[in-house]
């Protein structure tokens, strides 16, 4: 089983009793579509993470960053479930940095989203139907393994390749992780600076230019010796001559 991520932009509540301050959100809503993940959509069915949920030590962290834990089923800071709209998770914020930071940001609303990890079970997928709206196929997740969760700063939706490997096989289509980086062919083609021809056997100074070096008709011998002579030094590393009529 892969390991895959999903965000959910909701706001999460947040209230204090005493010097405790407990936060609340969803990790994810039943029965809603995704946006675009690859080349198809997703919608997670009731009950999917449930058993999970009740069964694993599932733990809390702010921004998937496991150096910033803010709390952990079996010690009773971190309580999970599912309800009609979804996974939720409660979370009695820790006296820590972490935690004081992520109270403020919560007050300010400068957090808003939450995301959870997990796996889906072996026959935990299928092929439901196509959305109309966008012509994709739907993946509906029925039974998944939540293994973390929480708040997080900027939600997103990374899919592996390997996971869009294993989706694709159920959908019956390829799908491929979009690339935002990858240059366009066509505008690299028309931005590349033009190349001059090599190789011409133009003179110097051009179709119409005249060879610095060819002596004028009516030069007198003397010059033109000196100037072969200047031409020899030069080419073998000799010292440079300047010509005075």
């Amino acid at each position: 089983m892969t390991t895959e991520t999903r965000s959910l932009s909701a706001p999460a509540e947040i209230r204090a009793n005493g010097d405790m301050t407990t936060m609340r959100g969803y990790a994810y809503r039943f029965g809603e579509l995704s946006h675009d993940l690859g080349g198809f959509r997703e919608r997670i069915a009731p009950g999917a993470g449930m058993a999970s949920l009740e069964r694993n030590d599932v733990v809390a962290t702010f921004n998937h960053n496991m150096d910033r834990v803010l709390g952990r089923r079996s010690s009773g800071t971190l309580r999970v479930g599912e309800d009609d709209h979804g996974g939720w998770y409660e979370i009695d914020l820790p006296n820590t940095t972490t935690g004081r930071d992520l109270a403020e940001l919560l007050k300010r609303g400068d957090v808003k989203g939450s995301s959870f990890t997990f796996r889906v079970a072996r026959s935990g997928q299928r092929r439901a139907g196509t959305d109309p709206e966008t012509g994709l196929p739907i993946r509906e997740i029925t039974e998944m393994d939540v293994a973390e969760l929480g708040p997080v700063l900027t939600p997103a939706y990374p899919t592996t390749d390997a996971a869009l490997r294993s989706i694709g096989a159920v959908l019956g289509v390829e799908l491929r992780a979009a690339k935002p980086d990858d240059e366009d062919p066509e505008e690299s083609e028309e931005d590349e600076p033009e190349k001059s021809p090599e190789g011409t056997d133009e003179p110097a100074g051009g179709p119409e230019g005249k060879d610095p070096d060819e002596p004028e008709e009516d030069e007198p011998d003397k010059h033109k010796d000196a100037r072969a002579l200047a031409r020899a030094l030069s080419t073998t590393g000799g010292t440079t001559w300047t010509l005075r009529p």
